[in-house]
């Protein structure tokens, strides 16, 4: 995928993710987070990344954009999902010294996923700004409603 179908793609599930997120922010949990505030940020394989912030306060945009950009860069480096990735390490399944990471570095929370475009090639997902199973929940629903990529159950 060249960079103009890559923005291409991330600007339409960035475009469908504003969708979904009205009716998330709706759950006073979920609004409350972040007071609205999220953030989505897109990887291919290369290293290209977009970024997206919604809301209005740009102190919490901020945060929000660096939790997602955070989870990404842990799924592009590991191809596990944020929470997924933590619990192999503290169970002692996987070492994360064979990804050149310490625990200190590790984010923890849900909503970093990777996942395959339409033709197969590798794509990372991250969202920040609401509960850890809405941050996955939103990208899942994307990607039921976009058919242009899946998510990779790992």
């Amino acid at each position: 995928m060249n960079t103009l179908e890559f923005q291409s793609l991330c600007n339409s599930i960035a475009d469908e993710v504003a969708v979904l997120l009205v009716e998330v922010l709706k759950t006073p949990e979920d609004f409350q987070a972040s007071d609205g505030n999220c953030a989505l940020c897109i990887m291919n394989t290369t290293g290209e990344t977009t970024m997206r912030l919604f809301g209005n306060n740009p102190v919490r945009q901020r945060q929000t954009a660096f939790n997602a950009h955070k989870k990404a860069l842990q799924v592009w480096l590991t191809s596990y999902a944020t929470g997924t990735f933590e619990t192999l390490i503290y169970t002692n399944q996987i070492s994360e010294r064979q990804f050149g990471l310490s625990r200190p570095e590790l984010i923890g929370w849900l909503g970093g996923v990777e996942a395959k475009t339409s033709n197969g090639e590798r794509l990372i997902l991250a969202f920040s700004g609401v509960r850890g199973e809405q941050d996955v929940g939103i990208l899942m629903q994307a990607a039921e409603k976009l058919k242009t990529f899946s998510i990779v159950e790992r």
